[in-house]
């Protein structure tokens, strides 16, 4: 497997290779169901939660929900607070030190989560927040299999219900559940695609199989190399060999994405690895730049998803200055590649300052917001390069330009996804 991947699948094999270190007996506290604010930052949603640690000490943590993520994960400063210590060996993945550790007693809204034999790692190398996020906490879909759970994106609220006691919202579209994960099935270009729905991830992703063949067959399809936005992953130099392109059209459902951004990723890490761990044959992820537009209501314990949202959504753009930026030796951000055509700047460029405000602690969702804007105006870059201090004036540019969408055809095969890899589901 490629050095490197995403986050979540890391956090995914420790959730389903290590052992369990869950506390045992805990109840739930009688609220039926509650709704929280939630805030969406660079397309993934993030809530604040209450924890209750071994010393005793109610804490409130800023966290973002993953349907994607196996194991609750905590910054090393937020489990010194709670007074959680490390119980057994730490395990090193991706360049991140994991610590197993007692899961916290949590509250949502005063509603307690059930934790019992529930996964959590303390990641030791985040004193502060998870890395390049305001995040102290990444709550996993793991820990919330037991509920009926609302992402409601254009709301912004959040909500957790007891099964049995809660009436969802739209339609349901098809789904299974992979290794507890939600999988729903998309049609695009009229073949049907199962992708993983994934709330932590920014923006959609896909096995780089399918977006060569896609090209192939669909030449207008706009695409550019690279990774830019909420696409870019802090990877490092390996997301300038991926690519970005707008699918004409994605039918979800009686539900139609225009324009709909996604992200290739290296052939294998899905439609083998992922599918091999989760169960059930996937070729990518559906993530935060499509989920944007809906009411996203995942009913874990009925195995069932719906949604509810415009006939017709359209993709945002992606207009911004148009690098790659990949985490500093030194802290910060550095520049991992740009888009063609931009001038000034260069691969190993560390970024200092858009115009004059200094980024190096700043969560990446903020850098994404400074360097965006409308197509054609500028901003300042001071950069450092070697030892040479730089100041470059850099455009905004579309990254990805929008395309008309011509009217859906039916799916090739309903009943069974279009996929160029024969996955072999891994046993029960």
């Amino acid at each position: 497997m490629q050095r490197r991947l995403k986050l979540a699948l890391v956090v995914l094999t420790l959730a389903l290779s290590g052992s369990a270190f869950g506390a045992a007996n805990r109840s739930e506290i009688a609220v039926g169901t509650v709704t929280v604010p939630m805030r969406v930052e660079l397309s993934r949603p993030y809530i604040d939660v209450t924890l209750t640690g071994p010393n005793g000490r109610h804490v409130t943590a800023h966290a973002y929900v993953d349907t994607g993520g196996g194991a609750l994960l905590l910054s090393a400063g937020l489990a010194q607070r709670l007074g959680l210590r490390a119980t057994g060996k730490t395990e090193h993945e991706e360049g991140q030190a994991f610590a197993p550790t007692v899961a916290p007693t949590l509250d949502i809204g005063g509603k307690r989560v059930a934790t019992t034999n529930a996964r959590a790692y303390i990641v030791t190398d985040a004193p502060g927040t998870l890395v390049h996020t305001d995040a102290e906490l990444m709550l996993p879909g793991k820990i919330l299999q037991r509920y009926v759970v609302v992402f409601d994106y254009p709301a912004r609220t959040f909500t957790l219900a007891d099964p049995h006691k809660f009436n969802p919202d739209g339609t349901a579209v098809q789904a299974t559940f992979g290794g507890g994960m939600p999988v729903v099935r998309v049609a695009i270009a009229g073949n049907a695609y199962d992708f993983l729905l994934d709330t932590g991830g920014q923006y959609c992703m896909v096995s780089q199989t399918e977006p060569d063949a896609w090209s192939q067959q669909h030449p207008h399809w706009e695409s550019v190399a690279g990774a830019y936005g909420p696409a870019n992953m802090l990877l490092g130099p390996s997301e300038t060999k991926l690519r970005m392109l707008r699918i004409t059209s994605m039918q979800w459902g009686p539900f139609r994405i225009e324009s709909a951004g996604a992200v290739s990723r290296p052939a294998g890490t899905y439609e083998k690895w992922m599918s091999n761990m989760l169960g059930t044959p996937i070729v990518g992820s559906i993530a935060g730049n499509v989920l944007d537009h809906f009411k996203v209501t995942v009913d874990y314990p009925a195995g069932k998803v719906y949604l509810a949202g415009p006939a017709t959504a359209r993709d945002a753009p992606i207009d911004m200055v148009g690098v790659t930026l990949e985490p500093a030796a030194q802290g910060g951000y550095e520049v991992a590649g740009a888009l063609t055509g931009t001038q000034g700047i260069k691969a190993g460029d560390r970024l200092l300052k858009v115009d004059g405000q200094d980024i190096a602690q700043l969560p990446f969702w903020r850098i994404v917001e400074l360097l965006g804007g409308t197509p054609g105006t500028t901003h300042t870059l001071t950069l450092q390069r070697g030892q040479q201090s730089l100041r470059v004036d850099a455009t905004v540019r579309s990254i990805l330009q929008a395309i008309p969408s011509p009217p859906i055809s039916p799916m090739t095969s309903p009943s069974k996804p279009a996929s160029r890899a024969k996955v072999r589901p891994r046993s029960a």
